[in-house]
């Protein structure tokens, strides 16, 4: 892909990021305990949740990929680079999660999500964290991706040895329990972001032609998400099941996005795409806080709280938070 085809599609790629962020807002906000129409809100919870962390990290791909490509760099630099960017600041969500949250951790469960192995050893071996986990996934495909990235150029063998990885990590959580059984899903959802960046043909899938036919197919992953959905999480019906839905919406959201023109929206859905890093790590331990501060009681009025005035109040401190970490970047790398 042109530099100048993907330099039009950073527009693109904010929008669905603030969806994602507002939908995980949404989606922790005990939204779901509503009805709409008479219809309880909580069917919608594992669509959401597909939704919403595939944008995520098929947008991690997709960049993991670009970054290649533009810098040509080795598998230790790429891990390092992208460690800067995620790691303190998931140290400092770890920090709130265990002081304002009251999550407690035994001394090897603390080694382990300071070290951000958690993806590999939780639930088995570690206490499992709630939505902190999403970090370790990415350390984990970064660590993993970006080696394959480094030593194979050409897209055959990547998708080859992605396979192969993916069967032997399928064979070590069956024989040891070792990692996450959402690895599987997302694994695939990371090297589908890599292959939209890498080849053209997919690349076009993510213009703004055929609407009415990719939404025909994001309908039709949706029915193939909602047959597999009492299959395990390690089947690979599931499996193949999920990652239809997750793309097939991923292309239809990207091509409508496409279509967007109004400046200040996409203005907006830039600011809120800045923040969405450090909105998600410290959006939990900020409401609990806020809701104590406050003293909302209700669980009604919580989620309305949590929604709009705590939601605004979570954006606008990490858009600051993340301005203040990248002048800090800034700085470091000045130095080196």
């Amino acid at each position: 892909m042109t530099n100048e085809a993907h330099a039009t599609k950073i527009q693109e790629f904010d929008l669905l990021r603030a969806l994602a962020i507002i939908m995980l807002m949404f989606h922790h906000s005990q939204a779901y305990g509503f009805t709409l129409f008479g219809f309880p809100l909580e069917g919608l919870t594992p669509y959401f949740e597909a939704i919403l962390l595939g944008i995520f990290i098929f947008i991690s791909g997709y960049f993991a990929q670009r970054s290649f490509q533009k810098e040509n760099k080795g598998s230790v630099s790429f891990f390092f680079s992208r460690m800067l960017r995620i790691y303190p600041p998931y140290l400092l969500a770890v920090f709130l999660y265990v002081t304002i949250l009251g999550i407690t951790l035994k001394r090897n469960d603390l080694i382990v999500y300071l070290s951000g192995t958690h993806f590999i050893f939780a639930p088995n071996y570690a206490k499992p964290v709630i939505t902190i986990w999403y970090i370790g996934a990415i350390i984990l495909f970064y660590l993993v991706f970006g080696i394959l990235l480094s030593n194979l150029r050409t897209t055959k063998p990547l998708v080859i040895v992605s396979a192969l990885v993916f069967a032997a990590a399928f064979a070590l959580h069956l024989w040891t329990g070792l990692l996450d059984e959402r690895f599987f899903k997302y694994f695939i959802v990371f090297l589908a972001g890599i292959l939209f960046a890498r080849l053209d043909y997919f690349s076009n899938w993510l213009s703004g032609d055929a609407v009415l036919i990719k939404t025909a197919i994001a309908v039709l992953g949706t029915i193939t998400f909602s047959l597999v959905l009492a299959f395990s999480s390690v089947s690979p019906f599931y499996i193949l099941g999920v990652v239809f839905f997750i793309i097939s919406w991923i292309v239809l959201l990207f091509s409508l996005a496409t279509k967007i023109r109004a400046q200040g929206l996409v203005k907006l859905a830039g600011l809120i795409s800045y923040a969405s890093y450090f909105a998600y790590l410290i959006h939990r331990p900020l409401w609990e806080w806020l809701v104590g501060v406050f003293s909302i009681d209700v669980w009604r009025n919580q989620v309305f709280f949590k929604l709009f005035p705590a939601s605004i109040i979570v954006f606008i401190l990490s858009y600051f938070l993340q301005y203040g970490y990248d002048r800090l970047l800034a700085v470091f790398r000045q130095r080196k």
